[in-house]
């Protein structure tokens, strides 16, 4: 019989910092059942007992550690959301707003060209450019929810579309 494999691009067991943080919690309380087993025998020498104190400790708060810091990552992500959402609307909102005074720029440099036009223009392109780093922070922090404000963001620009030609 063939080992199971585990499937492409999927991490170890011991990389999940969940697995990890209860592997060596049940390690901790196993290492406690034996102190017990053994010392219900005979009993146990100072540097035994101290021993199997520190390894106990050790294994446990480290377990602790790697348990408690995942779930504190995901209660921050929480916390974070419903701000990161809208920051992120605003933060969209600027940019598009940029990207229109672009257009209204290069408009007016076809009406009447002028050096200060195309200096007014590279200083609004750079704070676009700025934007879309910004955005682009965004998307890693809270992809779901940028996925849904840009979609909304093309509905609600597919319908104004559609209500001015008609």
């Amino acid at each position: 019989m063939k080992p199971k494999r585990r499937p492409r691009g999927s991490a170890p067991a011991w990389r999940n910092p969940v697995r990890l943080g209860i592997a060596l919690i049940a390690f901790s309380v196993g290492v406690s059942i034996i102190m017990i087993v053994i010392s219900a025998f005979r009993p146990l020498s100072p540097l035994e007992s101290a021993l199997f104190q520190l390894v106990i400790s050790g294994v446990g708060l480290f377990g602790s550690f790697v348990f408690g810091r995942t779930f504190a990552m995901e209660a921050a992500r929480d916390v974070i959301r419903p701000h990161a959402r809208s920051a992120f609307r605003r933060l969209f909102s600027m940019n598009r707003s940029l990207k229109r005074l672009l257009g209204m720029i290069e408009d007016m440099k076809q009406d009447r060209p002028d050096h200060r036009l195309d200096m007014i223009q590279i200083l609004v392109e750079e704070q676009v450019w700025t934007g879309r780093d910004s955005l682009a922070d965004w998307r890693d922090i809270i992809p779901e929810e940028v996925r849904e404000i840009e979609e909304s963001d093309r509905r609600r620009v597919d319908n104004d579309n559609d209500d001015n030609r008609n």
